[in-house]
């Protein structure tokens, strides 16, 4: 990728908002506690914070492996009412050039799970990287075992372009991974 893409901008939805991720929010003791809970962690296909609790330094390496790459955004996901620090969303392997970017998000906060926010968020970053990055496809990758998330991915417009047959691990068997796509005239405008 010859241009890179700076992590500064705000990005508000209807029931939550985006800022950027920092290093205060990598240490804080809410990032560790979902990075550490199975019940988080059990369909980003991180199978070694499964197998091992990660350490509050391995999270503070992560992020500042983030921050050093060109071709990243990071953002803290944030519930407006209560406001309260809920999650994560990640557009990663961005390239200007191809107008291309795979976004990612973790909802950490389980008591917040299934009332829309990963809808919200979702909607509000996939808006911003089409119309303010002019980005014109964006991908998703997710395990099979969260069908919500395949849900929520389908009513913003994606549609499934392959699924690799039996390439996660979870729970002691392979399970299929399921990548996603939507190009800027598929993207559903309105909630």
């Amino acid at each position: 990728m010859s241009k890179s893409i700076k992590n500064t901008s705000r990005i508000e939805g209807k029931y939550t908002y985006l800022i950027p991720f920092t290093l205060e929010h990598a240490k804080s003791t809410q990032y560790l506690t979902w990075m550490r809970d199975y019940e988080v962690i059990k369909t980003l296909n991180l199978l070694s914070y499964v197998e091992k609790p990660v350490s509050p330094k391995e999270l503070e390496s992560y992020f500042k492996s983030i921050e050093s790459a060109g071709n990243i955004l990071f953002f803290a996901l944030f519930a407006r009412e209560p406001e309260e620090f809920i999650g994560t969303v990640k557009i990663g392997r961005i390239d200007l050039d191809l107008g291309t970017g795979d976004v990612g998000i973790m909802v950490g906060e389980k008591q917040h799970w299934g009332r829309g926010y990963a809808k919200d968020a979702l909607y509000a970053i996939c808006e911003f990287l089409f119309n303010e990055i002019k980005l014109r496809k964006l991908t998703s990758g997710l395990m099979a075992n969260n069908p919500g998330m395949k849900k929520v991915f389908n009513r913003l417009g994606f549609q499934v372009e392959g699924i690799f047959r039996k390439t996660d691990y979870f729970e002691g068997q392979y399970i299929d991974h399921i990548h996603m796509g939507c190009f800027r005239d598929e993207f559903i405008k309105e909630l």
